[in-house]
C-alpha cells in the first residue's frame, strides 16, 4: 500500500469544493493517508471561514471534515520526533517555516507529501504530489 502524507491545504480544498480532492481522499485505492495529529485542530480552527467561502452551513462543513479526517491516520509527534531536527533545517533552507511536522512525518515514513502549498516544492529531497499524481495512483 502506498503511503502519502497529507497537509492542511488538501483538507481545506476538500472542504471547500465537492470535487477531485475530496473524491481522492475518500476513495483512493491502495493509498494510506497520514498527517501529523495536530492537523485536525489546525483545520477545525478554519471551519467558520471555510463555511463562509464555500457558502455552506457550518454543520455541513463539520460533517465533511469528519469524513475527510476519517480517511487519514493522524500520527502523534512521538512517531516522527527523531526527524524534527532535520525537518527544521530543511524547512528553514526552503523558507517553509510552519511545515516542519509534515516534513518530519514524510521523512519518518519515507513517503511523499500531497500538498497544494508551493512551499513544499522548495524542500530539497522531498517528493511532493499533486492531486493528479495521487489520483492516478
Amino acid at each position: 500500500m502506498k503511503q502519502i502524507v497529507v497537509d492542511a491545504s488538501v483538507i481545506i480544498a476538500g472542504l471547500i469544493e465537492d470535487g477531485t480532492v475530496r473524491d481522492t481522499l475518500l476513495n483512493a485505492d491502495e493509498v494510506a493517508f497520514s498527517a501529523p495529529s495536530y492537523l485536525s485542530e489546525k483545520v477545525s480552527s478554519h471551519t467558520d471561514r471555510v463555511a463562509s467561502r464555500a457558502r455552506l452551513p457550518l454543520a455541513t462543513v463539520a460533517a465533511v471534515l469528519e469524513d475527510l479526517l476519517g480517511s487519514i491516520e493522524l500520527v502523534p509527534p512521538g512517531a516522527y520526533s527523531a526527524w524534527m531536527a532535520t525537518a527544521r533545517i530543511l524547512a528553514r533552507r526552503a523558507d517553509a517555516r510552519g511545515d516542519e511536522e509534515y516534513i518530519a512525518l514524510a521523512l519518518a515514513l519515507d513517503a511523499p507529501i500531497w500538498s497544494l502549498d508551493k512551499d513544499f516544492l522548495r524542500v530539497r529531497g522531498l517528493r511532493v504530489l499533486s492531486t493528479r499524481d495521487v489520483g492516478s495512483g
